[in-house]
């Protein structure tokens, strides 16, 4: 009754790339945090059941295609997750700004939360609650700098990292 899974082994390729130009997209939504399982069971917009088995090291980027049948390509896209969406004032000296982006990487690298840099936008994954990580950026002190809670997809290219540190 039910169909086997399409077995993904590899990464086919991009949205971008030429020979899939034309092609129906059917997506399959991926978390950031799962973009860099080795494994996963998966279930596209269109119904397709995956079964992925990558090599280590393969990363589930943002218009990754997993199966083409010749008329339909399976792609990856990243699912929005919350996140809090600063942007610092561009109008700062460089040693505030600089300041003010490293303060905000060492505070939440030391909870081993991810700070990714999107275009002119720090997103910081919301790993407790949007509460607790305004009231980490109060303390930061950041002059002239905005924040806000939205949905956004996170680690469209590559996986997010906190700073490494030892305690």
């Amino acid at each position: 009754m039910d169909a086997e899974p399409v077995h993904v082994t590899s990464i086919l390729g991009d949205l971008a790339d030429a020979h899939f130009a034309g092609r129906v997209v059917d997506r399959v939504s991926v978390a950031s945090a799962d973009a860099a399982k080795r494994r996963l069971r998966l279930a596209s917009a269109g119904g397709v059941d995956l079964a992925v088995d990558l090599p280590r090291g393969s990363y589930l980027r943002d218009g990754a295609v997993l199966h083409d049948d010749g008329a339909r390509v399976v792609a990856v896209e990243r699912r929005a997750e919350e996140a809090v969406v600063v942007r610092l004032a561009p109008d700062l000296a460089p040693g505030e700004l600089l300041r003010q982006a490293v303060a905000l990487g060492h505070a939440f690298g030391n909870q081993h939360v991810p700070v990714e840099v999107e275009g002119d936008e720090l997103r910081v994954p919301v790993t407790t609650s949007a509460a607790i990580v305004g009231e980490t950026l109060e303390r930061l002190h950041l002059h002239g700098a905005t924040w806000e809670v939205r949905a956004v997809p996170l680690g469209r290219e590559r996986p997010l990292s906190a700073p490494a540190h030892h305690h």
